[in-house]
């Protein structure tokens, strides 16, 4: 059944978008509304990635636990962090968070479509559990696009103007 691979993909998907939350997040703590949303969402992925393992079993996936950052992520972060409240405002600062908002905006959407995919594949099977968790997490994923799509609109004016 190819809905196993969907699944496989879609946890794929989430345990990327996470780990970029928890990049840019980092690149940017001297933005504080940003470094901490980033933060809330890439753990808002884990828990998406972690509800699929179930279901990739019963498809015949076996779907690992999704990785939880390491020492060497960690190392990796403090380095932003401390990057990032050195750089603190700068011009270039401005266009590298436009950058990486709208990275993170597409790697967004690529998971909305593969829950948009699974959540068919769920009704076709008729998978009440899968179809709940889809839905659920579906409707945060669009949370997330929703708020990456708004602080895009913030920031391009100011950015793309005035440098």
């Amino acid at each position: 059944m190819q809905l196993g691979r969907a699944i496989k993909e879609l946890q794929d998907a989430e345990v990327e978008l996470a780990a970029a939350f928890r990049k840019v997040g980092d690149r940017h703590a001297a933005d504080h509304d940003v470094f901490h949303l980033c933060r809330t969402l890439a753990e808002q992925c884990d828990e998406h990635a972690a509800k699929l393992v179930p279901h990739g079993e019963r498809y015949s996936q076996g779907l690992d636990e999704p990785p939880q950052p390491g020492a060497v992520e960690s190392l990796l972060g403090t380095v932003r962090r401390k990057a990032s409240e050195t750089a603190g405002r700068l011009p270039q600062s401005g266009k590298l968070l436009l950058d990486d908002l709208r990275g993170l905006y597409l790697l967004a959407e690529e998971c909305l479509i593969d829950w948009t995919l699974v959540l068919q594949g769920a009704k076709a099977a008729r998978d009440r559990e899968l179809l709940e968790t889809a839905a659920a997490c579906m409707n945060e994923t669009e949370v997330q696009t929703k708020w990456l799509k708004t602080r895009l609109k913030t920031a391009a004016p100011q950015v793309l103007t005035v440098g």
